[in-house]
Formats: structure tokens, C-alpha cells, sequence
């Protein structure tokens, strides 16, 4: 029997570092997780939201351009956001995306720092919810990341990684390059420093966290510290639904 044959060069992990150099590029980032990523945004927010009770602590690693944290925030005023990032140009950028929060009175109770991921500025077991969401390819040192995510997490505590997985469907891949335009070459990059779902197991087995589940969701990969719900199905409510409203319009039309 012949070995299948690959479109995409994903059988081994090639780690790169980490691609967002400039301030433009990370705005530019940030505009794609609000555009073309709005689908896997909205199902991180879905895993999410139910572990978002009142004075819930959550911390977010690797934040990115902070959009997600904020995002959450501004729908949970009654939890604690804490975000960290190692990235001075996404630092601006959350700076920035912070205050326009403010402006508009929904950056909720959301703070940021600078800080080593390997090295969590948190103490131990004292974080009710520890997220990452597409930052895992981006991480030097993953295992000892994660190990620091189960450290800081109250052992009834939930850890949660939400990344691409390298061993997804290639005809998934194929069809999420359609919508990547110019950023094709970045996305591949990151497909080929993520996991593929046995490596993850095999690595986090090797640091007596066998315990974890590691799943793969289209072409997703989600880590969690314990058993929870990941299903998501396209077209559930999203973030455009009452930017137009009828009502109101009507109202105005008549007045």
C-alpha cells in the first residue's frame, strides 16, 4: 500500500520565531481576529463563558493585541482580566486597544503587563481560569508555559490553550488559505510551529500532566487541564448580530 500523499509539509514541527516584528503588523493582527477570525474567537468566548462567574480571576498568556481579554471583560464587569504578553509591539497595541475600551466605557476590569511566560509574575494557585488563544506557536519554551499555566491555576482551577493544530484535515487547511490573502505565508508558518495532537500528549505525559485532555476541533487545537465542552457550531450568534437596529431606525424615521 502506497503512503499517502501530503499537499501541506506538516509531518515534522518547525518552530519559528516569533513573526510580529512592528507595531503595523500586530494592528494589522489585530484587525484580522476581528475580521477573518471571527469563528474561532467567538468559539474560544463560547468554552469560555461559563467558567466567567462573579469575582472569577482569569489570566490570559501571550494576549496578543489584548482584544479577546477585553472582549470578555466588557460582557463579565464582575470578573478580574489580567493579561501578559512578551511582545513590545503587541504591548503598544493592547495599550492602545485598552484605552479605546475606556473611552467607550467597556474595557470592564482588564490590566496588562510585560512578562517571561516561562516565569508567571502570579502566585501559585491563585488564578481561577488560565487561556491562551493562538499563542502556543508562538511560545520559546511551550512545556515550561504550560507547566507555569498549571502552576498559577487553583487546583479547581481550569487551564484552557486554544492554538491551530498541524496535524488538522488538509482539505481544512485548504480551504481556510482561501480567505488568508496576504497572509498566507504567516498562517502556514504557524501551522508548521504548532502541535500536531499525539506530540502534545506525548509532551505533556512527559511532565506528569497525562491528565489533560488534548483535542482537535476542525483546525483547532484545544488543551484543557480537565474534561470540558468544546463543540462549537458555525452560525451561532455572533458579535454583528444588533449593530443594525430596526427599532431604533424605525423610531428616528418616524420622529
Amino acid at each position: 500500500m502506497q503512503p499517502r500523499r501530503r499537499i501541506f509539509d506538516l509531518e515534522q514541527r518547525v518552530f519559528r520565531s516569533d513573526p510580529f516584528e512592528t507595531v503595523e503588523q500586530c494592528r494589522t493582527y489585530d484587525l484580522d481576529t476581528r475580521t477573518s477570525m471571527i469563528i474561532p474567537t467567538q468559539h474560544m468566548m463560547k468554552i469560555l463563558a461559563p467558567f466567567c462567574r462573579p469575582t472569577t480571576k482569569l489570566l490570559e498568556v501571550g494576549a496578543g493585541t489584548g482584544i479577546l481579554s477585553l472582549r470578555l471583560a466588557s460582557l463579565f464587569p464582575d470578573c478580574e482580566f489580567f493579561a501578559v504578553e512578551t511582545n513590545d509591539a503587541f504591548l503598544t497595541v493592547i495599550r492602545e486597544n485598552t484605552i479605546f475600551a475606556n473611552l467607550l466605557n467597556y474595557g470592564g476590569r482588564f490590566s496588562y503587563e510585560w512578562a517571561r511566560y516561562s516565569r508567571l509574575p502570579v502566585a501559585t494557585a491563585s488564578v481561577d481560569v488560565v487561556f491562551s488563544f493562538c499563542s502556543l506557536n508562538r511560545w520559546t519554551e511551550p512545556l515550561a508555559t504550560i507547566k507555569e499555566c498549571n502552576r498559577v491555576c487553583k487546583p479547581e482551577g481550569l487551564v484552557v490553550l486554544y492554538d491551530l493544530a498541524r496535524d488538522a484535515d488538509e482539505g481544512m487547511i485548504s480551504f481556510v488559505l482561501q480567505y488568508t490573502g496576504a497572509n498566507h505565508e504567516q498562517f502556514m508558518g504557524a501551522m508548521r510551529s504548532s502541535f500536531s495532537v499525539a506530540e502534545l500528549q506525548a509532551e505533556l505525559a512527559g511532565v506528569s500532566l497525562e491528565g489533560w485532555r488534548v483535542t482537535r476541533e476542525g483546525i483547532n487545537l484545544i488543551v484543557s487541564s480537565r474534561e470540558i465542552d468544546v463543540s462549537f457550531t458555525v452560525g451561532e450568534p455572533g458579535i454583528y448580530d444588533n449593530i443594525f437596529a430596526p427599532v431604533w431606525a424605525e423610531t428616528s424615521a418616524i420622529v
